[in-house]
């Protein structure tokens, strides 16, 4: 799959809420649907394989996935979900939504089924999960539901970059589990990242992280960089060195004041540092772009 070509197909977007008598028999769908359990639980067996959900996690299916859902507890389930291709193609207009087994499809039926991209790594996407912060997910699909729903100027593009959105949080979330196992060490490094991020306008020095989050120099620099493939000190340079390109391209800052807003010391200090990152001098760099 080439990420830079994706431009998405959203086929159906509906909040939808069932009744606890309401089932779906095995199907198979021509392309790929996202389910988010907003309320209620579910058994759900995708290709023999059975899964219980509950508030707050989520389905992905696959085109040509054999799968069925069947509400449990004896309430009614909420759940928001959204049909959709990863690239518009000639047909995506005129094929709808599957609710058929494969043995009950024509010939011509059999011919709408999507390329599956997204089951091998680095897109490799669950059958099963549960976001480790389903707020974005949530907002972000909510927000594509209601512009599919009223369709205001535009849309198309707002419910492109929605789903966009949403796709990428949950494959970020899906490489960094596999760099590491959820043994604590992701909310940790989480909050770590987190924290950087909130302090990019000053220096962060490593014995001040290891004093915040209670762990060893050597096993955070370990830990972070194997889940995020550099040091805390690096990726605080990088964000730093972005967020510094950023004001030199975009703002009338002079250059001094960019360097206070990042926390040097002086002037000379910000130009090493980003001619080491950049190649170039802050101010050679304002003059290129």
């Amino acid at each position: 799959m080439k990420i830079e070509n994706l431009s998405p197909y959203i086929r159906v977007a509906i909040d939808s809420v069932l009744e606890s008598s309401w089932k779906m028999d095995e199907r198979v769908i021509w392309d790929y649907e996202l389910l988010y359990l907003m309320e209620g639980q579910f058994l759900v067996t995708v290709e023999d394989e059975v899964y219980y959900g509950k508030a707050g996690d989520c389905f992905f299916f696959k085109p040509g996935q054999r799968h069925s859902i069947q509400i449990i507890g004896g309430a009614r389930v909420r759940q928001p979900h959204v049909h959709f291709d990863l690239y518009v193609q000639p047909d995506s207009k005129e094929i709808g939504v599957s609710f058929k087994p494969l043995d009950q499809m024509n010939a011509k039926e059999r011919g709408w089924f999507r390329e599956n991209e997204l089951s091998a790594p680095p897109f490799f996407m669950p059958s099963h999960f549960r976001p480790g912060d389903p707020l974005p997910l949530e907002q972000a699909l909510f927000e594509l539901i209601r512009e599919f729903e009223t369709k205001p100027p535009f849309y198309e593009l707002r419910i492109k970059g929605c789903l966009l959105a949403i796709l990428s949080q949950i494959m970020r979330e899906q490489y960094w589990g596999s760099k590491m196992k959820i043994d604590g060490h992701m909310e940790l490094l989480s909050e770590v990242r987190t924290y950087i991020d909130h302090n990019v306008h000053r220096s962060v020095k490593l014995d001040e992280l290891s004093e915040r989050f209670h762990i060893s120099k050597f096993h955070l620099i370990h830990l972070f960089k194997k889940m995020f493939q550099m040091t805390p000190i690096q990726y605080h340079q990088q964000i730093r060195m972005e967020k510094a390109k950023m004001m030199i391209q975009y703002t009338y800052l002079s250059l001094k004041d960019i360097a206070e807003q990042l926390g040097y010391s002086n002037i000379h200090a910000f130009s090493r540092a980003f001619k080491a990152n950049a190649g170039c001098c802050p101010s050679k760099y304002r003059l290129q772009k």
